[in-house]
C-alpha cells in the first residue's frame, strides 16, 4: 500500500449532529411524561430527524406525530423495566452504557472545542495559498513492488537489473495484492497527495522509465519503484478545496486537544 489515508483521532463529523442542540433540554416543551419522565420537544425533534434518515419522511404530520410518540414511550417504558430489573447492572450492558457515554461525551467535547477555536475564512484562505506554493506541481504514473524485508527488495533489484520484467516480478513478489494484480500499477495518475512522503520523494526524483537504486522504506514495507511518465497537475481552485483545506485544520486543532489531554494524563498500560 502507497496511498495515504488520514484516521481521525475522532469522528469530527459527529459533532455536527449535536450542533442543532445548543438550546437546553430544560428550556424544551413538555410533549408527555411516562411514570414521571418527561418526553420534550427537543427529545421529539431529534428523534423524528434520526427516524426520517432511515425510514424517509411520514405523509402528514398526524400520523408521524401519533407514530412517533408510540414509539418513544415504548422505548422509554423498557428502558424503566430495564432499570427495574437492573439488566443496566448486567456485564456486558454495562459496558455498552459505559461506551456509549464516552462516545457522547467525547463528540461532545470535539463540538465545544472546535466552537470555542473557530477557523476563519482567512486563515483557510492562507493555509491554501501557502499548500499551493509548496505543493509539487506534477502528476505522475508509476509502478512498485512492495516486499516486507529490505533483502528480499534487493533480490528483486538485482533481477530487474539482470533484466526481468518488472510487471511479472509485481505479480509474482508484491504483497500489495491489489497493485501486484496490475503489475504494479499505482493506478491512472497520482500525486503528492496521494502517496506517503518517503515514497513521493523517492518517485518524484526519477527520470521517465527509471527505477530506484535503492529499495524505499515506508511503514508498509520496502519498496522498489518504476516511474513511467510523469506531466503537469491541474492544481484544484480555492473554491474546490475549500472544504478539505478547513477540514485539515479542524484534525489539526483536534489532534492539538487530545495530545494536550495526553499530556496531562497519567495513563499505565499493563503488560
Amino acid at each position: 500500500m502507497t496511498t495515504r489515508y488520514r484516521f481521525p483521532v475522532l469522528l469530527i463529523a459527529a459533532f455536527v449532529a449535536l450542533a442543532a442542540c445548543s438550546k437546553k433540554e430544560g428550556d424544551s416543551k413538555v410533549l408527555a411524561t411516562v411514570n414521571g419522565v418527561a418526553i420534550t420537544e427537543m427529545e421529539y425533534n431529534n428523534y423524528v430527524g434520526a427516524r426520517e434518515g432511515e425510514h424517509g419522511p411520514f405523509p402528514n404530520k398526524e400520523m408521524e406525530k401519533k407514530v412517533v410518540m408510540d414509539e418513544i414511550t415504548t422505548r422509554m417504558l423498557l428502558a424503566q423495566g430495564a432499570a427495574d430489573s437492573k439488566v443496566d447492572q448486567e456485564a456486558d450492558v454495562a459496558l455498552q452504557l459505559k461506551l456509549q457515554r464516552e462516545n457522547l461525551l467525547a463528540r461532545a467535547m470535539l463540538r465545544k472545542y472546535l466552537r470555542d477555536n473557530p477557523i476563519s475564512d482567512e486563515e483557510v484562505k492562507k493555509r491554501y495559498d501557502d499548500n499551493l506554493a509548496k505543493a509539487d506541481k506534477n502528476e505522475y504514473r508509476a509502478r512498485h513492488i512492495l516486499v516486507r524485508t529490505p533483502e528480499e527488495a534487493r533480490e528483486i533489484l538485482a533481477k530487474l537489473q539482470g533484466g526481468a520484467n518488472f510487471a511479472t516480478l509485481a505479480e509474482q513478489k508484491s504483497v500489495d495484492i491489489r497493485t501486484g494484480k496490475q503489475g504494479g500499477k499505482l493506478g491512472d495518475w497520482v500525486n503528492q497527495d496521494m502517496l506517503v512522503p518517503e515514497f513521493f520523494k523517492a518517485m518524484s526524483a526519477l527520470k521517465k522509465g527509471e527505477t530506484v537504486r535503492e529499495p524505499v522504506k515506508t511503514d508498509y514495507g520496502w519498496h522498489i519503484i518504476r516511474l513511467e511518465e510523469s506531466r503537469p497537475r491541474k492544481m484544484p481552485a480555492f473554491e474546490q478545496a475549500r472544504g478539505s483545506v478547513r477540514q485539515m485544520i479542524q484534525q489539526e486543532r483536534v489532534d492539538a486537544l487530545v495530545k494536550s489531554l495526553r499530556d496531562k494524563a497519567k495513563i499505565k498500560v499493563n503488560e
